[in-house]
């Protein structure tokens, strides 16, 4: 029996859809809620719908989506935001879907069919039995969410093992999660379901982009679509990370760009990139930018910075190089453009689409880094805290990575990082706090 894409992929073709204005306002009303309220919601027929009431949940699910991703087409920091949510929705029905064969399905679809294969397809292809060759014991053979092995026990599906073919799936590879033969990679689900997302998101992403010229090329569309892009701007404007310096006890017009110390990784690797090769990319620059407006810099500050430190000015005054990029310096800072304030991206948006030190550095480069940071530190502290760290980020824990290195650095527990700003906050109240009040006593 063929197996269909499953309805809550969203990346699929939508068909036959008709939604007529009023209607499809209020299904991108009620995505955008049920994502602002945090809600994962699975999409399967039950058994008592009739096919009329399930085409009816379709529509909404398509049309609400298709709405959203083009009202965000016009603005970077809300595709951003959209392909985050809509991402984390993905996984969350990926990894919960009741069938391995819809799993395959979708992998089929993000991948190609021709680079994803089953293990008994991989047998069949290449008259092995890759379960022998690799001395595996979890041998699952029914299609079934819960399969049993030859043992009799019950493998999940997340633990079950496919092939795929091993140049579309290279961190995984680079994590050294996955057999190869043949081109291939055996890796099972739970280990490749971090790189899938980021496919999904990757691929989402290009769609939206690529929605832009549609919109703006279609008065009509762009007018259909502003009320729900404005919905989203506004939250946007009106939301405050928890972790902005100024709410976090670090008090304002503190010059924290001056204190490198208290810089997390990302930012320090940004910034020895930049000053190195005097170019970073264009996520990277927003990056490290949002980031360094928070950390305290005024917009004259950065414009100075990026002055000095940037390639493409040789020949250019300050002022002619202002002229060429203000207007980018000023947007982060919500001085032009929608007037957003904006915050630098969290860690999980990093993992994702910016630059995370621990998922994108080459782990051999990771260790020499410690060992050359902490050169003064007792060598055995040293090399277990490498060790922990090499096995978080093999198992693609990034920001519990960044916590135990905080840790090494610090001598203060935390289980992980959720964002930069909140890992420069704890630096800070590590180094400075104390050292503040113990001057506020002498005096």
């Amino acid at each position: 029996m063929s197996i269909e894409i499953p309805d809550w992929y969203v990346l699929k073709d939508p068909g036959e859809i008709s939604v007529d204005v009023d209607n499809w306002n209020r299904f991108a009303d009620t995505r955008l809620q049920r994502f602002i309220d945090e809600d994962l919601w699975s999409i399967s027929k039950p058994s008592w719908m009739d096919d009329d009431e399930w085409y009816l949940t379709k529509v909404e699910e398509m049309g609400g989506h298709l709405l959203l991703r083009l009202a965000v087409s016009k603005d970077p920091r809300l595709t951003s935001w959209l392909v985050e949510v809509e991402g984390d929705l993905f996984e969350f029905r990926f990894v919960s879907s009741p069938s391995f064969d819809q799993k395959i399905k979708v992998l089929e679809e993000l991948y190609e069919k021709e680079n994803v294969k089953t293990i008994q397809e991989i047998d069949k292809l290449f008259k092995i039995n890759i379960y022998k060759h690799f001395n595996l014991a979890d041998v699952p053979f029914k299609s079934s969410r819960y399969s049993k092995s030859k043992f009799g026990s019950l493998v999940k599906d997340l633990d079950r093992r496919i092939a795929v073919k091993f140049h579309k799936i290279p961190s995984v590879v680079s994590a050294k999660k996955v057999l190869l033969f043949n081109g291939w990679g055996i890796v099972r689900l739970a280990d490749i379901r971090l790189a899938v997302k980021r496919e999904f998101e990757k691929q989402l992403k290009i769609i939206i982009e690529k929605s832009k010229d549609l919109v703006e090329a279609n008065k009509s569309l762009d007018n259909t679509v502003k009320p729900i892009r404005d919905k989203i701007t506004e939250i946007a404007r009106k939301t405050k990370l928890s972790s902005d310096l100024s709410t976090l006890g670090i008090g304002e017009g503190e010059e924290i760009f001056s204190k490198p110390e208290l810089f997390p990784p990302c930012i320090l690797e940004l910034l020895g990139i930049l000053r190195s090769k005097g170019h970073l990319s264009h996520v990277e620059n927003w990056q490290l930018g949002t980031f360094l407006k928070k950390a305290g810099m005024t917009i004259e500050d950065q414009q100075r910075f990026w002055y000095n430190n940037s390639v493409d000015n040789v020949g250019m005054s300050f002022d002619e190089f202002v002229r060429r990029v203000g207007y980018q310096i000023k947007h982060i800072y919500g001085e032009v453009g929608g007037g957003i304030d904006y915050s630098p991206p969290s860690c999980k948006t990093c993992i994702n689409g910016y630059f995370c030190y621990w998922a994108h550095k080459k782990l051999e480069d990771i260790s020499e880094d410690i060992k050359t940071l902490m050169k003064d530190r007792d060598q055995k502290v040293v090399d277990r805290a490498i060790e922990d760290i090499s096995r978080l980020i093999i198992n693609q824990r990034f920001q519990e990575a960044c916590g135990r290195y905080f840790r090494l650095l610090t001598g203060w527990q935390i289980r992980r990082v959720l964002h930069m700003l909140s890992y420069t906050t704890k630096a800070y109240k590590r180094f400075y706090t104390k050292k503040d009040q113990k001057k506020d006593k002498e005096k």
